[in-house]
Parts: C-alpha cells; sequence; structure tokens
C-alpha cells in the first residue's frame, strides 16, 4: 500500500509539472521498502545527476522512508523523499549538495523541469514614495544537476501568466540580460504589480528562462604520445586534434583544435571565455600521476576552439615515452533551452 502511495505522489507531481527542456533529467530506478533516509541518501549521492544527498542531523537520517522510482526524474525522487521525511532540500556547495533539513511548515513550493528545479525563495513589498509606485519583488532559487554544465542564463525569466486568487492578472516586468554561473545555482528576480491588500496568495506563476548548456563533459583520451602528429578523435559530433606535444623552450607544448557541429550557439566576443571554462587538458603519467599544465591559451571562434597548454616537468621526463597520455577535457555540443515553469499558491507578506 505504502508503494502505491508514493507511485502515486509521483505520478501527481509529473502531471503538475510543464514539459522538460531538451536536456532531459537523470532518471532514478530505486526501490526500497521502509527504508531510512540515510541509506536512500546514499544510493542517490551514488546517481549519475552529480548530487550529493546528504540527512542534516542523525535523527533525521534514520527517518524512515519508501522509494518506488523506476525511471523517475532525479529532483522528482528526492522530493517525494523529502516529503516523506518532513523534510527541505538545503542547497550547499554551489548547488552540488543537497542537505535535508527538518522543515518547519508545509511542502516547498517548486517546480520541475528535466534536470532544473526552480523554487520561489522570498516575496517583497515595496512602495516608492518617490513616484508613489508599489510592487512586490520575486525571488527565484534555480539550480540543477551538477552533471549540466549551464554557461549563460537569463536573469530573469518571461512569465507568461500570473494571477492572484481572486483571479486578477498580475503583470511582470521584463529583462533581456545574462548571467553566466559557475556553480550549479543561480537566482532571479523580477518585479509584478497588481497585487492588492485583498490579494492572499500567487494563485498561479508560469513562465519560462532560456539557458545555454551542455549535458555533460567529455573525457578523450591520447594515448601513444610517440605516433606521429596530428591525432584526430571525434566524439559525440566533437571533433579534437592533437595537433603536436613537443619541447618548446623548457616547456611541453600541446596544441590541440577542436571543432564543434553546425548550430553550435552565438556567443558575444566578451562571452567566448565563459563556455570555456571547462576545456582542460591533463597529462598523465605511467604510473597514474596526473600533471595540470602551468598555464594554457584558448581561444574560440564560434565553433572553432584553438587551445596550446603548456606543461613544466622535472629534467629528463619524456612525456611522450611509454604510458604517458594526455586526457582532453570539454563539453558535449551545447544546447540552447526554453525552461518552462509553473507555481501555484506562493504565500504573500
Amino acid at each position: 500500500m505504502r508503494t502505491t502511495v508514493v507511485l502515486l505522489l509521483l505520478a501527481g507531481f509529473a502531471m503538475a509539472q510543464p514539459p522538460a527542456p531538451a536536456i532531459k533529467p537523470t532518471l532514478i530506478t530505486l526501490k526500497k521498502d521502509d527504508a531510512t533516509l540515510g541509506d536512500v541518501a546514499a544510493d542517490l549521492s551514488n546517481s549519475a545527476s552529480g548530487v550529493a544527498v546528504k540527512p542534516g542531523n542523525p535523527e533525521l537520517a534514520k527517518a524512515k522512508c519508501t522509494v518506488a522510482a523506476d525511471g523517475t526524474p532525479f529532483w522528482n525522487t528526492l522530493e517525494s523523499v523529502a516529503d516523506q521525511t518532513k523534510s527541505r532540500l538545503v542547497l550547499r556547495d554551489g548547488g552540488r549538495t543537497v542537505v535535508l533539513e527538518p522543515r518547519r511548515q508545509g511542502r516547498e513550493l517548486s517546480s520541475v523541469a528535466g534536470p532544473f528545479r526552480i523554487v520561489p525563495r522570498s516575496v517583497t513589498g515595496r512602495l516608492l514614495l518617490d513616484q508613489g509606485s508599489a510592487f512586490h519583488e520575486i525571488e527565484l532559487d534555480v539550480h540543477w544537476e551538477p552533471r549540466v554544465r549551464v554557461y549563460r542564463i537569463d536573469t530573469q525569466p518571461r512569465i507568461t501568466k500570473a494571477e492572484d486568487d481572486r483571479g486578477t492578472t498580475l503583470i511582470a516586468d521584463t529583462g533581456a540580460s545574462h548571467h553566466y554561473p559557475t556553480a550549479s545555482h543561480t537566482d532571479m528576480k523580477f518585479r509584478l504589480t497588481g497585487l492588492t491588500r485583498e490579494s492572499k496568495q500567487i494563485a498561479t506563476l508560469a513562465g519560462e528562462f532560456r539557458a545555454t548548456a551542455a549535458e555533460k563533459l567529455l573525457s578523450i583520451p591520447f594515448k601513444n604520445l610517440a605516433d606521429k602528429f596530428p591525432m584526430t578523435k571525434t566524439e559525440a559530433g566533437v571533433t579534437v586534434v592533437l595537433k603536436s606535444f613537443e619541447m618548446i623552450g623548457g616547456t611541453w607544448d600541446a596544441e590541440l583544435a577542436l571543432t564543434y557541429p553546425e548550430g553550435h550557439p552565438e556567443f558575444e566576443s566578451f562571452e567566448e571565455q565563459k563556455w570555456l571554462r571547462d576545456n582542460r587538458l591533463r597529462l598523465v603519467g605511467p604510473d597514474a600521476s596526473v600533471h595540470e599544465p602551468d598555464n594554457d591559451d584558448v581561444v574560440a571562434s564560434g565553433r572553432r576552439v584553438a587551445a596550446t597548454y603548456r606543461f613544466k616537468l622535472p629534467a629528463n621526463t619524456n612525456p611522450r615515452g611509454k604510458g604517458w597520455s594526455l586526457l582532453c577535457e570539454t563539453p558535449v555540443p551545447l544546447t540552447e533551452l526554453k525552461v518552462p515553469f509553473v507555481l501555484k499558491g506562493i504565500p504573500l507578506p
């Protein structure tokens, strides 16, 4: 019976949420009856989502819950566990860790869209005396599975529907600027006008925001460095060419050229370095020791990237000898996303 209840609860969450964006969520298959939150948290931490899940205290870790996830999105599974254990999701470490803390009131309001989760954090009423205008400022927390790399995201959403509990239409301001997050979390703020003292809550708040993201990072190895250059590898539509690897002026210089598929999102010149942040090259020794470059030059031009990485190694070290390799990390092809959300029953101050 408890399993049936959980399945119905998860189905209800799925029906209430808008269509998912192009990047799909991590799907969880986990069946546990009368398990502890500590055990479930450990299982969810081992998922491909990249989220570390932890109970907030030893007592909460002993709380009982049942999980009947069969290809259920990660956030929906975690929210079901939080509901059963009367806890809420608290972000730590830039969204890479979620701590389940005891909650003081009802279920946390949220909207899940694929790997993204949107939570209303605050509603603040303000009156500008010099202008004689009143409005409410809404703050949303937006976070996503850490495996997904978001390089550009709107600073505020486009609201498609907003009304109070009396059915009064609310007006939201608009903006077109971007933010470039380095963690798996950001916030969005915007203004709503139309709420009055008679309004008890924001009954419906629906909208969407845009994000430029990659579903994951690729790890592309180049082995047998004594072979002739160039060496070419293609994975997930990304072509990486190791053009050369040789000693120049006291450092070992690796020169690479990367080409992304047609349809690569457009970036302004000042934005290019934002999506290049995850391009890395490491030198791996025969003993599995990892050497980071001392410096690098990485430049993008549209869907093409030119990169040079310089490694300073001890004298008499030959990194083109047997057992040495270079490991290139780069995002899979980037995608422009529209992330929709629907939030209902937001309380007012």
